[in-house]
This record gives structure tokens, sequence and C-alpha cells, in this order.
């Protein structure tokens, strides 16, 4: 079996990670990783495109939109802290009425994700396996550290999908 087709089978359990953490954190680092090889090549007027931008978000909304969901579920949820608001108000665009961010580059938005996720793994390496199970109020509901986990890297693949189709709509107008 060549690396590359081992590589598709194995999962990179992190030896500074708990095992069950180590596990989930490595689900999203592959599903980042297919994030990051879907725009790869975009142009920024396909990162900027949206076929109607006051009810669809642009790629670039998207990625700042999945930065910031990893954020708020990880430090907000189960840590407590306050959201910035300034700083992620254009990743909730459409929802909160504000005109989409446009213009900065794929680079941009790919450094919202770095960031993110530096200190999510960060803060992933003092949680254990045992701190899995204990429920975090969400607002609407009770959740387990272990579902939040698995929800981000679930929302990051969802989002691929409508990214993957807005990246070949946005080539099919000439963007």
């Amino acid at each position: 079996m060549s690396e590359e087709s081992k590589d598709l089978i194995t999962l990179d359990r992190r030896g500074d990670l708990s095992p069950r953490v180590a596990l989930l954190f490595s689900m999203m680092v592959r599903t980042r990783g297919r994030l990051l090889r879907v725009v790869e090549d975009l142009t920024d007027s396909e990162i900027d495109y949206s076929p109607d931008m006051k009810k669809i978000e642009t790629i670039g909304t998207l990625l700042l939109h999945i930065a910031a969901v990893e954020w708020s579920w990880i430090f907000e949820d189960i840590d407590g802290e306050e959201m910035d608001y300034e700083k992620w108000k254009h990743a909730f665009a459409l929802r909160e009425e504000i005109p989409q961010l446009t213009k900065q580059g794929l680079q941009f938005y790919i450094d919202r994700l770095i960031e993110v996720r530096s200190d999510v793994f960060a803060r992933l390496r003092n949680l254990d396996d045992s701190k899995l199970h204990k429920l975090v109020d969400v607002g609407s509901a009770e959740v387990s550290i272990e579902w939040i986990l698995f929800h981000l890297l679930e929302h990051e693949a969802l989002h691929i999908g409508q990214i993957s189709l807005l990246s070949r709509l946005a080539k099919t107008k000439g963007n």
C-alpha cells in the first residue's frame, strides 16, 4: 500500500492530545485539508462571487463563517468567553444584514482559519478524554463537548459542498 493510500484510511492521532480528542481533531484536520484544496486555486473574483449578494454568502463569507463558528463553539460555548462582535460580524453578514466583506483576497480568509485552528489546538491540548462527556449549555440545548467537536467537522464539511457549488457557478459566470 502506498503512503498516499495509507493516508486515506489512517487518521493522525496526535500524541500531544488525549486519544479521543486526537481522533476528533484529526478528523477536523482532514476536513480542513479538503476545504483548502477546494479553494486553493480560486481567484479573488471567485472568492467574492455570489449569485445574489443579499441572499447567498460569498465563498469569502463562508470561509470567515467557518472560522467564526469554530471559535464560538470552542471558546464561547465551552469556555464562556465573549466573542468580539466587531472582529467577526462579517462572518454572519446575511443574518445580521451587514454587507458581505469583499476584496480581501483568499489569504485573508485562510489566515483567519489558521489563527482560529491554532487557538483551538492549543485549547484541546488541555482537554482530557474524560471531559468529552461534559455537557455545556449552548442557549437552546445542552450538548457534550464531544458532540461540539463532531459538529465542527460536520459544519465545515457541509459548507465545503456549498463552496464547491459556488466556485463552479463563479467559473461559469466568468468571474
